[in-house]
């Protein structure tokens, strides 16, 4: 072999190895914008369940807060209606 066809073949191998490296790249980049798009896609999902969470505390919040005040009026209408009772008793029993 002489120099000439060496070289030859190296101009050869050296575009073959630039267009691997190339398409390599591309591929890797490619790979690395869809990670990128799913990982923005991740993000944004985790900031809706978040509001979603906060949304469902403040609205379990208000809920105890209703049930509280519920509660107190059963409680006030149960004392009335043993007052009621103890009135009809003593009306009835004269």
């Amino acid at each position: 072999m002489s120099i000439s066809d060496i070289t030859s073949h190296a101009d050869l191998v050296g575009a073959v190895l630039l267009g691997v490296v190339l398409v390599y790249q591309r591929f890797k980049t490619g790979a690395g914008n869809v990670w990128r798009e799913e990982a923005e896609a991740q993000i944004a999902r985790s900031k809706r369940l978040s509001d979603d969470l906060n949304r469902l505390i403040e609205e379990v919040r208000s809920l105890r807060d209703e049930n509280a005040g519920l509660r107190a009026e059963v409680a006030e209408l149960r004392r009335e209606n043993r007052e009621l009772r103890d009135h009809i008793d003593r009306l009835l029993t004269r």
